[in-house]
């Protein structure tokens, strides 16, 4: 079954982050990113996403994580590696694949992570390289961008419905795409199948919830796992942007 969160559904748990300086906060959209006791089935969806702000100057050292991860920079400014960071700026990093710092610029920069199963939280680096060589797994991140924002007029005028690739499918079902769609136009996602699950992210405009019959403004997100049936995305009177991002097949968990 599809889960959907509304931007504002979710910022009712927006909540400052005390281990951290001002001006960092964190805003939990779907699932939870730790879970306590048994760990549930690592060969199924099970859809984690929260928004990170991060304060001026602030830095995230560079760490990894045991899950596929999107992340995409959606306000503010910084860094990530070697790469600015700014509105727009997305990437992904598979199992045991290291990446960072992320450095907030004199705005601070906030960004959106995505993930389709539990992880255990971030292992720093140096101190957990160890881990990284023990799994001899094939270090992963592909980055792309998402096209600038375009206004609420031009998003209105547009009378068809486009769709760009920013990660061309790969044999695995890992892949990304934009799509621009006129008021009230639909279109089909891939067949789910295909990978293992997909995050629906508005960027501009709203895409419309057909269950509940409301729109789905800016950040709002629905995740299809591989069961469920393509995702018809509909575009609401002012027109919509959306990126579908697709995580690759689940592969057999990591034995520890």
């Amino acid at each position: 079954m599809t889960s959907i969160t509304s931007v504002e559904e979710a910022l009712t748990r927006r909540w400052r982050r005390p281990d951290r300086p001002d001006g960092n906060f964190r805003t939990q959209f779907m699932g939870e990113d730790r879970h306590k006791g048994e760990k549930p089935d690592l060969t199924k969806a099970s859809p984690i996403a929260y928004l990170v702000e991060q304060g001026p100057r602030d830095e995230l050292r560079a760490h990894f994580h045991e899950a596929d991860q999107f992340q995409i920079f959606v306000n503010g400014n910084g860094r990530i590696g070697s790469h600015g960071a700014a509105p727009g700026l997305g990437h992904f990093v598979g199992p045991f694949s290291g990446y960072g710092p992320i450095v907030g610029g004199e705005e601070g920069v906030a960004y959106m992570t995505l993930r389709n199963t539990w992880d255990p939280g971030a292992q720093f680096l140096p101190e957990s390289l160890e881990k990284i060589r023990a799994k001899r797994f094939s270090r992963r991140e592909v980055t792309f961008q998402v096209p600038a924002p375009v206004d609420d007029v031009e998003l209105a005028s547009l009378r068809e419905v486009s769709v760009l690739p920013l990660i061309a499918p790969h044999p695995d079902g890992l892949a990304v795409s934009s799509y621009m769609m006129a008021p009230g136009a639909c279109a089909t996602g891939p067949d789910p199948v295909e990978g293992g699950g997909q995050f629906w992210l508005v960027m501009a405009g709203q895409m419309l919830d057909a269950e509940q019959g409301r729109p789905l403004h800016r950040l709002s997100m629905a995740f299809v796992r591989p069961e469920d049936p393509p995702y018809v995305a509909q575009a609401g009177s002012g027109g919509l942007h959306v990126v579908l991002m697709q995580f690759p097949l689940f592969q057999a968990p990591a034995t520890h």
